[in-house]
């Protein structure tokens, strides 16, 4: 995968596809709870946004797909250290550079 980590003013990203496909974000989900063992606090599915929250390291971070933006893991700058934030979003991220779906 293509993975692109920014900052914004309030959060902290890591984008990891660049389409919002249901089948892949399911697969980045599954992966996140067999490979990093989170917890999953709380599943919003809308039309043509999803939040998945999930708690890994005692941070929040939120899986996020979005239609035209793509997939991607965040977390609010105000509500966590943010330089333990960062290196737990590249654990992820680096985790999913050489990860891809199964067909």
């Amino acid at each position: 995968m293509e993975v692109r980590y920014f900052e914004e003013e309030r959060f902290l990203c890591v984008d990891l596809f660049r389409d919002s496909d249901w089948l892949v974000f399911e697969s980045i989900a599954n992966e996140l709870s067999k490979t990093f063992r989170v917890n999953w606090k709380i599943k919003l599915d809308g039309l043509d946004q999803i939040y998945w929250d999930f708690e890994y390291k005692s941070i929040v971070l939120t899986l996020h797909l979005e239609h035209y933006l793509g997939i991607s893991i965040y977390g609010e700058r105000a509500e966590t250290n943010t330089e333990f934030a960062t290196q737990v979003l590249r654990e992820i991220g680096n985790h999913f550079k050489d990860w891809y779906p199964a067909s």
